[in-house]
């Protein structure tokens, strides 16, 4: 006898396919299928100019799964959080009034974001905090400033 010549799989309309899996994700996590969302920045800190005494907040805004921990670095260390810095619920750094003194107490320097879950961890692009001064022509850079005094 001659084998029979059956289809190996049954024909179904190609609209039944695509009913199928847009119910999957309504299914819900399935136990041993590995899956996450990339961890990556939606904001990332800029270079700012402030003014002594004033504000400033350096944003960073990462997605990806939750929980996220965000900690900010200072020219490579940990920024302590006080009564006039903080980590805001978004994960951006608001300072309530710049400081400019010479040494460990200027917030001048070089910020970076560092976002963490459980998969892992990103560090953003580098942010100058710069001190401004008044002078008669405007607003001068501090930096700038330092050699004349």
């Amino acid at each position: 006898m001659a084998p029979s010549l059956r289809p190996l799989a049954r024909w179904r309309p190609p609209g039944m396919l695509l009913g199928a899996l847009l119910l999957l994700p309504l299914l819900g996590p399935v136990p041993g299928v590995w899956c996450f969302s990339e961890l990556f920045f939606i904001k990332e800190p800029q270079d700012v100019t402030v003014t002594r005494k004033d504000p400033v907040v350096l944003d960073c805004q990462a997605h990806g799964e939750v929980p996220i921990k965000v900690t900010w670095l200072k020219n490579g260390a940990k920024v302590s959080e006080n009564k006039r810095i903080q980590v805001l619920f978004n994960g951006s750094l608001y300072i309530s009034e710049m400081e400019g003194r010479r040494g460990e107490q200027s917030d001048e320097g070089f910020y970076q974001c560092l976002a963490m879950n459980k998969y892992g961890a990103i560090l953003s692009q580098k942010a100058h905090l710069t001190l401004s001064i008044g002078s008669g022509t405007g607003w001068i850079a501090y930096e700038k400033m330092k050699c004349l005094l």
